[in-house]
């Protein structure tokens, strides 16, 4: 009887892994294929002039020995998923950046039913050059801009936003900025915002971190009723989560989630 109820119980912990696991083929078989350009473009929104801003920062990138990459996407929808977990996954299906070092990022811009949802996502390697907080002030400045109707201002909006993700990977790596590069104040509005939450931010984790290793230490954190309530709350709330940040295999696509969006 004993050896029964473990099992239920057992079962039960699979569950939300087996559900996440079902869902991530679902999405993986919906996502568009690899572009043969550096942006994508479902709803015919981008014009030539962001196009070719683009095209020209990649090709500068490719001819480095870092190789960065910055991609740029533009799609109707992102169904079911919100814009978090569909870039990561757009991010690992693409393989953006390179494979040893992870230095590849993606700006997504979703139309959701005129939502226009924006999200920065960020590799592994680039997470302490485009951290989440510069991430979210980059599209802080530009939302108006973004969440506007007219393609010429979406545009622009859009071509603010990968300029200034260039920039701060472009001062990383030592390389020469464009004329189209953000102005020195500007970066260091963004590089300020990082300053001013990035403390604040390692301690709330640290915090709920602490808490979360007093209960697994605790008598009842080691209990199967813990467990099975951890279990519950993540079968309930996956579509929430970053995504794991995706996977790696051949070129770059591993994102820790970094980034941010709006």
């Amino acid at each position: 009887m004993k050896r029964k109820k473990t099992n239920i119980w057992l079962w039960l912990l699979l569950l939300p892994f087996l559900s996440l696991f079902q869902t991530t083929l679902v999405q993986a078989a919906s996502l568009p294929n690899t572009p043969a350009e550096n942006y994508f473009d479902q709803v015919n929104l981008l014009d030539s002039q962001t196009q070719n801003l683009v095209n020209a920062k990649n090709q500068q990138y490719e001819g480095t020995k870092a190789k960065p990459q910055i991609m740029l996407a533009v799609v109707k929808s992102t169904g079911d998923t919100d814009i978090d977990q569909y870039a990561a996954d757009l991010f690992s299906k693409w393989r953006i950046g390179q494979k040893n070092s992870d230095n590849g990022i993606l700006i997504l811009y979703a139309l959701n039913g005129g939502k226009r949802n924006v999200r920065i996502e960020v590799g592994y390697g680039l997470e302490d050059v485009v951290t989440d907080s510069q991430s979210g002030q980059i599209l802080n400045n530009n939302t108006a801009e973004l969440k506007s109707t007219s393609s010429t201002i979406v545009n622009q909006g859009l071509q603010k936003t990968f300029d200034s993700v260039a920039t701060l990977v472009d001062k990383h790596y030592g390389y020469k900025n464009n004329k189209s590069a953000i102005s020195g104040n500007e970066n260091q509005n963004v590089v300020k915002s990082d300053r001013n939450l990035f403390n604040w931010k390692n301690i709330l984790q640290l915090i709920v971190l602490l808490i979360f290793i007093g209960f697994i230490i605790s008598p009842w954190g080691r209990s199967w009723q813990f467990w099975s309530i951890i279990a519950w709350l993540f079968n309930n709330n996956n579509d929430h989560f970053g995504g794991f940040g995706g996977g790696s295999s051949g070129g770059g696509g591993s994102s820790g989630g970094g980034g941010a969006s709006i």
